[in-house]
């Protein structure tokens, strides 16, 4: 069930992705996104072992996902730190952050 959740989480920021045209808002459809992913793994590496690894015993969780998945956290902050001051360049450049608007406009500044 947890899965399902999480998938759901995954496809409802695709398709903010794809709906949505204002740049903020297709980030923070993003980050959804990432968000779904990361749970999902997070999910699946935690039913592989039950007890911490340390001290390493039997039956207990992998780490290496579990760095994998801190890692994967920290890219995804800088990766929406990065879009987001991408689209406050772009706001302040062109008064607009809706993906309609600069596709008419071309680049051309007003």
């Amino acid at each position: 069930m947890a899965e399902r959740l999480t998938l759901l989480l995954v496809l409802i920021g695709l398709l903010g992705v794809l709906i949505n045209r204002d740049l903020i808002k297709k980030i923070i459809s993003l980050d959804i996104m990432g968000t779904g992913v990361v749970s999902f793994f997070v999910l699946i590496s935690r039913r592989q072992g039950e007890a911490v690894p340390i001290p390493f015993q039997q039956n207990s969780a992998d780490p290496v996902p579990q760095a994998l998945i801190i890692t994967s956290i920290v890219i995804g902050f800088a990766t929406v730190a990065l879009l987001v001051t991408t689209a406050s360049v772009i706001a302040s450049k062109y008064s607009s952050v809706s993906s309609d608007r600069l596709d008419r406009e071309g680049g051309k500044k007003e």
